[in-house]
């Protein structure tokens, strides 16, 4: 199956003059591009409604399409089971809507504490993805393109079953690797540098994708020998590949 090239990763069904192809008959409707493009503009009302019209008459069309919490629980009840969301604390009059990012690693997820505003499009995608059995399979949030990226289960979005595999055997080592953590904190190279200060991140050698791709026993990717802490930086261009091989971190650890 051929993907679409402007980065929705949808099935293309359209191939443009410039040789591209694209999921929609036009670039602008492809979901990737209007998500960049909300993006680019995120507050540019203006942009969106036209410089001729009044403020008052931009401030009701920007209202129109404006959701409450209250009215996201009564109108998408799927949505609402499985995501958490807030109001902006900074801005409570204007009842800006927060979500956490999938990544786990990332500073705006749940498993950090953490909170992004998405774009418009991103909220509807997500609602789609939830509420309508033709949904996207997941659109999950990200609040940016490493994010996405560097999580795992953007790779299992087109197929429901192998992310629910993923997701059990995803929570099955990073509670390992936590109690590993504990006991074998001062032998993980690098373990006193993790945390935002220094700017270093926790990363399994191999891979926990590459774990479950290769059905590895959840224990030898949790295994201290497997972790190390590197620059944030070099962890999100590492993303879900493997610095070293299983081979390599087997013979590491010897007889488990």
């Amino acid at each position: 199956m051929k993907l679409c090239e402007y980065g929705c990763d949808r099935e293309a069904k359209y191939q443009f003059k410039n040789g591209k192809w694209c999921c929609s008959s036009h670039v602008n409707k492809c979901s990737a591009r209007r998500e960049e493009f909300s993006k680019s503009n995120r507050g540019q009302i203006g942009y969106w409604l036209g410089k001729n019209r009044s403020k008052e008459t931009m401030k009701k069309l920007s209202e129109k399409n404006k959701h409450t919490i209250e009215q996201i629980q009564e109108k998408y009840p799927t949505f609402v089971k499985e995501e958490e969301m807030r109001y902006n604390p900074d801005k409570l009059p204007e009842k800006e809507i927060q979500f956490h990012c999938k990544y786990s690693e990332c500073k705006n997820s749940k498993e950090k504490g953490g909170w992004f505003t998405p774009t418009y499009w991103q909220f509807k995608n997500r609602i789609d993805a939830l509420e309508h059995d033709d949904g996207n399979d997941g659109r999950y949030f990200y609040c940016s393109k490493g994010c996405k990226q560097n999580c795992c289960l953007y790779y299992f979005k087109r197929d429901p079953n192998t992310r629910s595999q993923f997701e059990k055997y995803f929570k099955i080592v990073n509670k390992k690797t936590n109690k590993t953590k504990k006991k074998f904190y001062y032998k993980i190279e690098n373990i006193e540098l993790q945390g935002k200060k220094c700017g270093y991140a926790l990363d399994h050698k191999y891979s926990i994708y590459d774990g479950f791709i290769n059905n590895v026993d959840p224990k030898i990717i949790a295994h201290h020998k497997n972790l190390e802490c590197i620059p944030e930086s070099d962890n999100n261009k590492k993303g879900r590949n493997s610095s070293i091989t299983l081979e390599e971190l087997k013979k590491q650890i010897g007889n488990i």
